[in-house]
């Protein structure tokens, strides 16, 4: 069995990749992988070994089609962009393989084909073989087909993924969006009749979606008000320089009245200037500004953009690399929560190998939620003080706090990752030397009851590495990373400085299962552990949740009902979320939903199921609510 052609079409809000093969494959089997998002596809057959190969897309949605030989059978892999896997099918008609993809995201104004790959043979081939005829019915004896509903989205860094599927115009990520094709000699592109013009010539190259949206939440407890009421304007830019070099722009405004933002985060002073504030209710931002090239084997992504490594959904593990704006807690959107960074990435892919090294000379902090806000940190560990007795009384100074400078070399941070997909299972093995995104509060005694907190981002190593195992229809999933280093806040007076380092292991283990071609459920364990932890230190030594997270979708894919439930096991606290969102159309949707704090105040999501004074008003605690999001997605 030979590959003879590799044809990808985009019609309006669909995707058809088409694989031709010199004859029937056996049988097929397709199931899909996210953190990147792809889609897997077995062909089963006699196979001719061939080298690994990659063949580049210009397209929204499909970044490239890779394939490679294994015993028995060809294995194709769709890198897509965006977080979401969308709705698709797979079916075999004799000696083609059909994949369509339902994109009701990204649509494209026009149909474009794409010839991907194409053999010599492949002119033998031209027309389609017809398969047999099934006896008393008009479908192919041969003909198979494999469903599947939208995968589960991956949310990193610690969000839920509400937003992540409920998205009408999903952004891509780094771990996912493309690099601008390179011409291959076998590509071959639809031949025009006419000389094009400098305009088409232009907006043939130029690609520009985004969305405007309102997201208004309503507070369940006391006080009964709007807890926001958001407006977004968000635009993205591709614009293909060449055939090698892609260059990316994404811009986003965000009104809010209601909320006014709760921002005392300013940073006009850094170079460049990246983000602009106007009073306390509107904010605009650059989010992403980079540079894709593709030179043979090498993929360069050079600028603002985010680095998702992981695999984990609702709480990040490897998901370090890109700081977390905390205003909303995790219930912000998962995409627009992670803080891009300037920075460099590289790959270089080899055979079923590829080697990823980062640079971020770029330094921003994790943005935690303002003091008397609605969800600001209510359990924030602090050092003890070894007091003595009064008179005098303790006096507590804090200093300002001493981040790193951008821009330096000795300040830059630094990563590395190796992955290869072997047979049924994605392995990963990463490393990152960075900073911690939140200071650590060293303590100074400057004298009898007289104490000094003195705030710093401290480095760390992580070493980690993640895998996911395809079988059937589940996929077993796990990270992991120890960090050599970390600092721990101590609760014993003595300690000279009120820290104390150890080693830190987080990891995660799940399990993916497509129950059918409507639901699709996840369940996790996540456990972090501080390995030789004394007494003193404040906080838990071993910290165990569990999660569940169910999508569906109904009446032709068009209404998305969901459920995603933390469970923080040592305090006995509970987030849950539930959500139905509907698609008026490719470009209209509607999301309802709900947020619900349950349990101790002790636990990472109880501390906002309790009641809190802040000054004259009851803002923390019992902040339960429920939301309306509307989005109208464009396309120009």
């Amino acid at each position: 069995m030979r590959l003879h052609k590799v044809h990808l079409t985009a019609d309006g809000s669909q995707r058809q990749v088409v694989l031709q093969f010199s004859q029937a494959p056996n049988a097929i089997h397709a199931f899909p992988l996210s953190t990147p998002t792809r889609l897997v596809i077995d062909v089963i057959g006699p196979v001719l070994s061939l080298p690994s190969a990659a063949y580049p897309a210009k397209d929204t949605l499909l970044r490239r089609v890779r394939v490679g030989t294994h015993p028995q059978h060809l294995r194709f892999v769709l890198d897509l962009k965006g977080e979401k896997l969308p709705a698709f099918s797979v079916e075999q008609q004799g000696s083609r393989v059909r994949a369509v993809l339902q994109t009701p995201d990204r649509p494209t104004p026009e149909v474009r084909a794409q010839i991907l790959f194409e053999s010599p043979e492949a002119n033998s081939f031209a027309q389609p073989t017809p398969p047999p005829a099934d006896s008393g019915s008009g479908s192919p004896r041969s003909a198979q087909q494999v469903t599947a509903a939208p995968a589960p989205p991956s949310p990193l860094a610690p969000s839920a993924p509400r937003t992540e599927a409920a998205s009408a115009a999903p952004r891509s990520t780094p771990a996912s969006r493309p690099s601008p094709a390179r011409a291959t000699p076998s590509a071959r592109r639809p031949e025009r009749e006419t000389q094009p013009g400098l305009f088409e010539t232009l907006r043939d190259r130029l690609d520009v979606t985004g969305y405007v949206k309102n997201e208004t939440a309503l507070r369940l407890y006391s006080p009964h008000q709007f807890s926001k009421s958001q407006n977004w304007l968000q635009a993205e830019i591709e614009f293909e320089l060449t055939d090698w070099a892609e260059l990316t722009i994404l811009g986003r405004s965000m009104f809010d009245p209601v909320n006014h933002l709760e921002t005392n985060i300013e940073d006009f002073h850094t170079s460049p200037i990246d983000r602009l504030e106007a009073g306390d209710s509107f904010q605009a931002e650059l989010r992403e500004l980079y540079l894709d090239v593709l030179y043979e084997d090498f993929d360069i992504r050079l600028g603002r953009q985010q680095i998702v490594w992981g695999e984990s959904i609702g709480l990040r593990i490897l998901d370090v690399i890109n700081p977390q704006d905390f205003r909303e807690f995790i219930l912000n959107d998962f995409i627009d929560a992670r803080i891009p960074l300037w920075s460099l990435r590289v790959d270089y892919t080899l055979s079923d190998w590829t080697f990823e090294g980062l640079w971020l000379p770029d330094f921003e902090a994790s943005r935690p939620a303002d003091q008397g806000s609605e969800f600001q940190f209510r359990n924030l560990p602090l050092p003890a003080l070894p007091i003595q007795p009064p008179p005098p009384f303790p006096s507590v100074q804090v200093g300002s706090v001493r981040q790193p400078e951008d821009w330096r070399l000795g300040d830059s941070e630094v990563g590395f990752r190796v992955t290869r997909f072997l047979r049924n299972m994605d392995l990963s093995l990463n490393y990152l030397y960075a900073w911690g995104d939140f200071p650590v509060p060293f303590r100074r005694v400057l004298g009898p009851n007289t104490f000094r907190f003195e705030p710093r981002h401290e480095r760390f190593h992580l070493i980690g590495g993640s895998f996911n195992y395809a079988f059937d229809v589940f996929v077993i999933r796990g990270e992991g990373g120890l960090r050599l280093g970390e600092h721990f806040v101590s609760g014993d007076p003595h300690d000279r400085d009120g820290v104390r380092q150890r080693e830190f292991l987080s990891y995660v283990l799940g399990l993916d299962w497509t129950v059918n071609d409507n639901l699709m459920a996840n369940v996790q364990f996540f456990q972090n552990v501080i390995f030789n932890a004394p007494g003193a230190l404040v906080g838990e030594s071993v910290e165990n949740a569990v999660s569940l997270f169910l999508m569906s979708d109904f009446i032709n894919e068009t209404l998305y009902p969901q459920l995603l439930v933390l469970y923080g096991i040592n305090f006995g606290d509970l987030l849950i979320r539930p959500q139905v969102r509907y698609d008026f159309s490719d470009y209209v949707s509607a999301t309802i939903g709900a947020d619900f704090f349950i349990g101790s105040r002790s636990g990472l999501f109880g501390q906002f199921a309790a009641p809190v004074r802040t000054h004259d008003r009851y803002w923390t605690g019992r902040n339960s609510r429920i939301f309306l999001e509307v989005k109208r997605s464009f396309a120009l």
